[in-house]
């Protein structure tokens, strides 16, 4: 995979955006990876998109099938207009906003406090762990700022790939994002599974937030990463996209 332009170390980006949100049964993996690459010329365009992280989990018990988003983008103005776009401008088919059609879709765009790549996106950037919390110190944005030297570096010690830290002061929410590879395993569902498996069983990073915050978990999940949009690489001619977790999953066809 030629994936050019995104480098290990502290990443310069002031935003987020995520988005959570089950698909109807009827929906196939197949379905979900050509929806993405069709779609991802309109919006992998839009100023200031570092990249996209797509999730995919398996409800164990259900099989439900929940994906979204997590973006990271360089300025908050850039995301807000990102948020604008996707709610009012974007009609995937006529007559229909892009989140109409779909349900319950939790979303949300945030100040970052910090990212950090550990590891190329071009190699380990697998699996994903969203760590969502409610907080209620107006102090946030100082507090997080002392903490993050301590998730970054245990995000770093753990051998992880990626790590954010942001807040969402409208919403009074904190959301810590970490990124993992696949494992070694020769049968590439296994490496998947077991990948998966290591990075929801670390203690969680919301442990790190000081009590004055009053945080209370709201979402933990973690899910593969079904595809990745990369529009730096993109316009360094590079790949535009990647399907890392394929095989077991499948390629687009479109």
């Amino acid at each position: 995979m030629d994936v050019r332009g995104y480098k290990t170390g502290p990443i310069q980006a002031e935003a987020a955006f995520t988005s959570d949100f089950a698909l109807d049964d009827s929906v196939t993996t197949q379905d979900i990876v050509d929806m993405l690459e069709r779609e991802r010329p309109n919006m992998d365009i839009r100023p200031g998109m570092r990249h996209k992280y797509t999730p995919l989990r398996f409800d164990p018990a259900t099989g439900t099938k929940y994906i979204g988003g997590r973006y990271l983008f360089d300025t908050w103005e850039n995301v807000l207009d990102y948020n604008h776009f996707t709610n009012e401008e974007l009609f995937p088919e006529p007559g229909v906003k892009f989140w109409e059609r779909f349900i319950d879709v939790d979303k949300h765009y945030w100040k970052v406090t910090g990212a950090h790549d550990f590891k190329p996106m071009a190699t380990s950037h697998h699996i994903n762990r969203f760590e969502r919390y409610a907080y209620t110190d107006s102090n946030v944005e100082e507090l997080l700022k002392q903490v993050w030297p301590a998730i970054r570096d245990e995000a770093d010690k753990q051998g992880l790939s990626s790590v954010w830290l942001m807040f969402q002061p409208e919403e009074k929410q904190i959301g810590i994002l970490t990124v993992a590879a696949k494992t070694d395993d020769t049968d590439p569902a296994m490496a998947a599974s077991r990948g998966l498996e290591r990075l929801e069983n670390l203690p969680p990073f919301g442990r790190y937030l000081p009590a004055q915050l009053g945080a209370e978990q709201l979402m933990d999940r973690t899910s593969l990463i079904i595809s990745s949009w990369l529009p730096e690489s993109r316009a360094l001619g590079g790949a535009h996209s990647s399907f890392d977790v394929s095989p077991p999953h499948p390629q687009p066809r479109v």
